[in-house]
C-alpha cells in the first residue's frame, strides 16, 4: 500500500523537540523528510542516556529521516539548500523570526526558486509582534501561558516547572495540521504559502479551561475541577489507581454512596448538592480513599462499583504500558534501529489507515550520513562535487560514539 505523503519531500531545518514532533509525523504519513542539520548538529543529539551513541530522546522524533548536514553560513551552504528547494514541496523551520532573513532564506527567496513551495515556521511568540524575537522554551511558555499557575493553583502548592514539554508537543501538532492545510490549498491554487505557527497559541488552544478563566469564575468549580471527580488514590497492594467517577447527577452520587455502605453519607449536608459536593471534594475523597485501599487492582473497583459508572486506571510507567496485551496487539511501540544491532524502542504514530501505510521508518541516521546518497538522489549530484563541498566546508557528518553511555 502507498502511504498518504509518498510523493512529499521536506526539508527539514527544525531542532529540539516542536519542529521535529511535527516532521517526524509527516514522515509517518509517507514523506520523505531530510532533515537539514548544521556542523554542530541538532542539540538533543547529545542529550543522555545514549543507546549505541544515539540519545533515545534524538531518536523518538526523528527516526525515519534522511540527514544532511550543511553550514548555510558557509560560501555555497545557501546555494546548496536553494537547490534542494527547487526539488521540495516543503521546508520547516523554528527559528527566531529573524534567522531566515539573516541567512537569506526567507519565503520571498524560497518561493522564487520554487513558487509550490510551502514553508512551515514555529516560534514561540508568532511573527509580525513586539514578542518575535524573543526566545522560548516550554517552560517558559507554560509560565506566561497560564499553564504553571493554574496547576499550582488546583494543588494549592507553589508554582513550579512540569518535566513535560507540553507546550512543544502540542505546537507540533498544530504545526501538522496547518502545513497538511497548506498542502491541501496547493492542489486548489496551485501556489505555496508561508505558514507560521506559535508556540504560546498553541499552549492556550489545548488548555480547555482558557475560557473558563477569561470569565474571570475560578474554572476549579467546573467540569475539570470538581465535578467530573478523578482523585488518584493508593490502593491495598501500595499502587496508585486513577479514579473518575461522575458526582455530576444524584445517581452518581448514590451510587458512590451505595458501594461504600457508609451510614448516613447519602443524607450529609455536605455533600448534598452537586456545588456542596464540589466545595468538599476533599472531604469526600478522604471518604473515598478508606473504601478504595481495599482493593488491589483497578478491576477489582470497577467490578465492585460497577464498570458503567466508573473507569479506574491504574497508574503506570511507559514501560509498563509498553508490556501490556493491548501495546502489543496495536503495535504501539515499534524498535528503531540503531545501526549497531542494538534498538530504542519508540511509540508508534498513532494512526492507523484502512487503505494506506503509515508509521515510523525503523531507522535512525547519524549527523550527515545521508549527505552523499541524498544529494545524488535529489539533485544528481556526482561524488567529485560532493568531495569538493566537503572541502570547502559546507558539508560535513559525524558518525556517534558506538558505546553505551548513561553518564
Amino acid at each position: 500500500m502507498n502511504a498518504p505523503l509518498s510523493d512529499i519531500v521536506v526539508l527539514d531545518l527544525t531542532r529540539a523537540l516542536a519542529g521535529p514532533i511535527c516532521s517526524r509525523l509527516l514522515s509517518d504519513l509517507g514523506a520523505r523528510v531530510i532533515k537539514i542539520e548544521p556542523p554542530d548538529g541538532d542539540l538533543t543529539r547529545s542529550l543522555v542516556p545514549r543507546v549505541d551513541g544515539q540519545s533515545p530522546y534524538f531518536v523518538q522524533y526523528n527516526a525515519g529521516k534522511e540527514c544532511v548536514s550543511i553550514d548555510l553560513a558557509a560560501k555555497g551552504g545557501r546555494d546548496l539548500f536553494l537547490e534542494m528547494v527547487t526539488r521540495a514541496d516543503m521546508v520547516l523551520e523554528n527559528y527566531r523570526p529573524k534567522v531566515m532573513s539573516r541567512l537569506g532564506l526567507t519565503y520571498e527567496v524560497l518561493s522564487e526558486v520554487n513558487p509550490r513551495v510551502i514553508l512551515g515556521s514555529i516560534s514561540g511568540w508568532g511573527h509580525g509582534n513586539s514578542r518575535s524575537n524573543q526566545g522560548a522554551f516550554a517552560s517558559a511558555i507554560h509560565a506566561e501561558a497560564g499553564i504553571t499557575e493554574m496547576v499550582a493553583r488546583r494543588r494549592e502548592e507553589q508554582p513550579q516547572n512540569d518535566p513535560m514539554s507540553h507546550s512543544d508537543t502540542c505546537t507540533g501538532l498544530h504545526a501538522l495540521g496547518a502545513v497538511l492545510a497548506a498542502l491541501y490549498m496547493r492542489e486548489r491554487t496551485g501556489k505555496g504559502q508561508a505558514v507560521e505557527i506559535s508556540m504560546a497559541e498553541s499552549t492556550l488552544m489545548v488548555n480547555d479551561l482558557a475560557a473558563v478563566e477569561m470569565t474571570g469564575e475560578d474554572p476549579m468549580v467546573g467540569f475539570k475541577g470538581g465535578q467530573n471527580w478523578s482523585p488518584v488514590l493508593q490502593l491495598g497492594n501500595g499502587r496508585y489507581v486513577n479514579v473518575t467517577l461522575d458526582i455530576t447527577t444524584a445517581d452518581g452520587f448514590k451510587t458512590l454512596c451505595r458501594v461504600m455502605k457508609i451510614d448516613g453519607l447519602s443524607s450529609d449536608a455536605r455533600f448534598a448538592a452537586i456545588e456542596d459536593r464540589v466545595r468538599n471534594r476533599d472531604q469526600l475523597t478522604a471518604i473515598f480513599a478508606k473504601y478504595v485501599i481495599q482493593f488491589n487492582s483497578a478491576e477489582e473497583l470497577e467490578a465492585d462499583i460497577g464498570v458503567s459508572a466508573v473507569l479506574a486506571s491504574e497508574v503506570k510507567s511507559v514501560p509498563e504500558l509498553a508490556a501490556t496485551k493491548w501495546a502489543e496487539e496495536r503495535g504501539a511501540f515499534i524498535n528503531v534501529d540503531t545501526g549497531r544491532g542494538k534498538a530504542v524502542k519508540v511509540p508508534q504514530s498513532p494512526w492507523r489507515f484502512g487503505d494506506a501505510a503509515a508509521g515510523v521508518k525503523p531507522t535512525i541516521a547519524y549527523r550527515g550520513e545521508n549527505n552523499r546518497t541524498t544529494l545524488q538522489e535529489l539533485l544528481g549530484l556526482t561524488n567529485a562535487a560532493i568531495d569538493s563541498l566537503e572541502a570547502d566546508g559546507v558539508l560535513s557528518s559525524r558518525p556517534p560514539s558506538w558505546h553505551e553511555d548513561s553518564s
